[in-house]
């Protein structure tokens, strides 16, 4: 675990296309008017096998263009890609491996690492590191903090950081079904609601421009000011039920004073109890505001972190938080606010948290920059 960065990183650019959404404002807009997906949800307009490859271009040439990024910033060798999915270009990767070998001796690229190609291509970068991180439904948060340490360590001073999802499929919706893990056709997610019966699937791509603090090319809007990783190894598909190393986690980020917790809450049986527990032991005397995107947005698995990762960077822009939808008879909060409507609050401190199968764990904290 890592309490805290040095050279802490900021974010100076912004980008997301969910279900709701074909862009960060559209998709905040959404929220903020108390929308949400009832079931299984692809983005509208995206078709065919490389649609996690655009869905990632969208939400990262928009983060780009609003961190206002120079081509030649874009191709020096000390930008950097850190792409987080937890299954990439799936139909891609599943067509090729159904076809034979053609014999040529060459094949394009193959599963995870397709992404990352083809944004470097696109985005028209340089020489920088690359880099796909895959760790179930924490991949995105930790291709963030993956990307920190490179710019703390001096090793790039600025990264493209992309989380993104494509795998509302067949294959995915039976398997997460004999998991009990899905809710029922139409009931929705209900993350800490006792009515709460699993999440739904969907797609989403999120994307910052992260940057060394010292000279900054956008307008820096939060900075990273505390990380932690950690592995529950209790079970391949389950957590610890006291929650231990959660706890441990969140200690470790969750400095006196924050004021949004930004929940993984998947709205599953087991889980969210115990989130929860987590979440309060960490709030403190601050009585932080609780939320969670995935009763509106569904679950985007490996896009998860990073899509909470912009959604709690808007709520320092604007002070609103968005409200927690189809939770209609919430679990005892001990310590904090659960708005259900869309709440108006200073966030100047919040937290984000991911959490995968396997037992994979992040959990960042972001500072809004205009308090330094």
């Amino acid at each position: 675990m890592e309490p805290h960065i040095a050279r802490a990183p900021v974010i100076t650019g912004l980008g997301m296309i969910t279900a709701l959404g074909q862009s960060t404002n559209e998709t905040w807009q959404s929220l903020l008017a108390v929308n949400s997906i009832a079931d299984h949800a692809c983005v509208p307009g995206f078709t065919g096998p490389r649609r996690a490859n655009a869905l990632a271009t969208q939400a990262a040439r928009e983060a780009v263009e609003n961190a206002r990024w120079s081509n030649p910033t874009l191709a020096a060798a000390d930008t950097g890609l850190f792409v987080g999915t937890s299954k990439g270009a799936i139909e891609t990767w599943m067509q090729q491996s159904a076809q034979p070998a053609s014999g040529s001796g060459q094949s394009p690229p193959l599963g995870l690492c397709e992404i990352d190609t083809d944004l470097a291509r696109v985005l028209k970068l340089g020489m920088g590191p690359r880099l796909t991180l895959s760790s179930a439904c924490s991949s995105g948060l930790h291709a963030l903090l993956r990307a920190a340490m490179a710019i703390e360590s001096r090793e790039i001073q600025r990264a493209v950081v992309v989380g993104v999802e494509a795998s509302v499929h067949p294959l995915f919706i039976f398997s997460f079904q004999r998991l009990g893990v899905l809710a029922p056709e139409g009931h929705g997610c209900r993350p800490f609601d006792h009515q709460r019966r699993g999440f739904i699937l969907s797609e989403a791509a999120a994307a910052v421009c992260l940057e060394s603090p010292e000279y900054p090319a956008g307008r820096p809007i939060v900075k990273i000011d505390r990380w932690a990783v950690a592995a529950d190894g209790t079970h391949l598909t389950g957590g610890d039920p006291q929650g231990t190393t959660l706890r441990r986690l969140l200690a470790n980020v969750a400095a006196p004073g924050c004021d949004l917790f930004h929940a993984h809450a998947t709205g599953t049986i087991v889980n969210d109890p115990v989130e929860l527990a987590a979440i309060s032991a960490a709030a403190g005397r601050s009585h932080p505001i609780l939320y969670s995107h995935k009763a509106a947005l569904g679950h985007s698995l490996g896009a998860a972190g990073m899509v909470s990762v912009v959604l709690n960077c808007l709520a320092h822009l604007h002070s609103t938080v968005p409200p927690n939808v189809r939770s209609h008879q919430p679990l005892p909060m001990e310590g904090l606010q659960f708005p259900r409507e869309p709440m108006k609050a200073s966030v100047r401190r919040s937290i984000a948290l991911a959490a995968g199968f396997g037992g994979p764990l992040a959990a960042a904290a972001f500072v809004s920059c205009q308090q330094d």
